[in-house]
C-alpha cells in the first residue's frame, strides 16, 4: 500500500498548485472612527466595539483627532501629570475575538509626552492578550511607529474567544512628573486561511502532512483529512493532496518551492 502511495505521489506531483485564499480577522472599529469624539472618563463613554478600562484620576482617554493615520479619528490614553503610581497601573481598551488561524495584529503607535523625551523605564504601550502582555515598547522612545506587528502565538489560536487590549503601562512605583501620551491607530489582524493539505497548520505541505493522509488510508477519515468529500481517503485525496505539495501555507498567497 505504501508502494501505491509513493508511486501515485511521483505522478502527480507536477500538478499546478491551488492558492489559499486569506480574509480578515474582524476587529471592529479598528481606526475609532464610528462614534467620532469620545471622552473618558470622568465623562462616561466608550468607543464603538471597544471596552473601556481606564482608572480615572491615574490616567485619562480620548477618541480625537490628535494623530489619525486612517480616517478622521485615533485613541488617545494618557498618565494624570503628577500623579503617584503603583507598578503596572494599565488603562486600556479592549474586545473580545476568535484568534483561530491569525497570524499578526497590526497597529499604529505613537509615544509622546508633553516635555522631554519618552523614558521606557517609567511608562511603555502595551498589548494584551487576555491579561498578559504579548507586546511592549520597551525599546522605543518618542515618535511614530506605523505598521507595528505581534505574531500571534499558537496558544491564542485555539478557536476559543480572547480578550485583545491596546494600553499604556506605569513601569515605576513613583510620582511621575510628566503626561506620557500614546496615541492608537489602524489596528487590524491579519487571518489567513490555510490549504486545506496543511493538515498540522504549520505552514507547509510536506511528508508531516502526508504522513497523516496515510494513516487514514482505505478507511473513511475526519472531514478535514476527505479532501476529495467521497467518505473515504484513496487515490482521490491524494490526487487532491499532490496539488500543493511542498507549497507555503497560512499566507496571502502560497509561494513556491
Amino acid at each position: 500500500m505504501k508502494k501505491i502511495i509513493v508511486i501515485g505521489i511521483t505522478m502527480v506531483a507536477l500538478l499546478g498548485a491551488n492558492q489559499a485564499q486569506a480574509e480578515g480577522c474582524e476587529i471592529v472599529n479598528g481606526s475609532f472612527e464610528d462614534d467620532g469624539w469620545v471622552d473618558f472618563p470622568p465623562a462616561p463613554g466608550e468607543p464603538n466595539g471597544w471596552d473601556v478600562s481606564v482608572p480615572s484620576g491615574e490616567f485619562y482617554g480620548y477618541i480625537h483627532r490628535d494623530w489619525p493615520t486612517e480616517g478622521t479619528y485615533n485613541l488617545t490614553l494618557y498618565t494624570n501629570y503628577f500623579n503617584t503610581f503603583d507598578v503596572n497601573d494599565t488603562a486600556r481598551v479592549s474586545q473580545e475575538l476568535n484568534l483561530k488561524d491569525t497570524n499578526e495584529i497590526i497597529f499604529d503607535l505613537r509615544l509622546d509626552t508633553d516635555s522631554s523625551v519618552w523614558d521606557p523605564s517609567k511608562a511603555i504601550a502595551v498589548v494584551l492578550i487576555d491579561g498578559e502582555m504579548v507586546w511592549d515598547s520597551n525599546e522605543l522612545g518618542s515618535g511614530e511607529y506605523l505598521n507595528r506587528v505581534y505574531a500571534v502565538e499558537d496558544k491564542y489560536r485555539d478557536g476559543a474567544p480572547h480578550t485583545l487590549s491596546f494600553g499604556i503601562r506605569v513601569k515605576a512605583a513613583e510620582r511621575l512628573w510628566r503626561t506620557y501620551y500614546t496615541d492608537w491607530d489602524y489596528i487590524e489582524c491579519e487571518k489567513f486561511i490555510c490549504l486545506p493539505e496543511d493538515f498540522n497548520h504549520d505552514g507547509f505541505v510536506d511528508f508531516l502532512d502526508f504522513a497523516i493522509l496515510a494513516d487514514y488510508w482505505g478507511e473513511a477519515a475526519p472531514a478535514e483529512y476527505d479532501l476529495a468529500a467521497d467518505g473515504i481517503i484513496d487515490l482521490n485525496d491524494l490526487e487532491v493532496f499532490v496539488k500543493n505539495w511542498l507549497k507555503r501555507s497560512c499566507l496571502e498567497e502560497p509561494i513556491e518551492p
